[in-house]
């Protein structure tokens, strides 16, 4: 019986001792990693992009009117300004020109590159695949991986808003 329990005792101690050598190589890291958006074009995608794309048009559009009616406003303030107060404060008028003026210039660059985007929607051939975005997920490293193959291009295919498939 004694050689029983001796053998018993033996086996647990091996586990225990397994078990902590596993524990140690079960350090892990874990890390973010980029996941590209992929997006099967199709009808609805079309018409949805190009809806999208022209309301952010129409907001560039509001904003630019905004600013040019505040140009217009600080360039009639500053003659009543010179008038009553000499051109003391010149400098500080026209730095706020030149800023509304690189804003403007900023936003009309961006509404053409957005009217690109929007024709260039619609010559897009129906079932073709395009990248859409990206986002981020976590990763896991663990000592024995392959790190090449933890960070390969994970990606998530989408169709009329439905993932059609998850590569990770």
């Amino acid at each position: 019986m004694n050689k029983f329990k001796a053998v018993i005792q033996l086996i647990i101690k091996s586990l225990t001792n397994t078990q902590r050598g596993k524990n140690m190589e079960m350090k892990s890291i874990r890390v973010k990693r980029p996941v590209k958006i992929k997006t099967v074009v199709t009808d609805k995608f079309k018409m949805q992009a190009q809806e999208e794309l022209g309301k952010e048009i129409q907001l560039l559009d509001s904003q630019i009117m905004q600013l040019e009616l505040q140009t217009k406003q600080i360039h009639d303030q500053a003659s009543e300004f010179s008038a009553l107060y000499g051109d003391h404060n010149v400098e500080q008028i026209q730095q706020a020109l030149e800023d509304i003026a690189r804003r403007l210039l900023q936003m009309s660059e961006l509404k053409q590159e957005l009217a690109s985007q929007k024709e260039s929607i619609f010559h897009l051939a129906v079932n073709n695949v395009i990248i859409t975005g990206s986002l981020e997920n976590y990763v896991d490293l663990k000592p024995g991986e392959n790190l090449y193959e933890k960070f390969r291009e994970a990606e998530i295919i989408v169709k009329d808003g439905i993932i059609q498939e998850i590569n990770d």
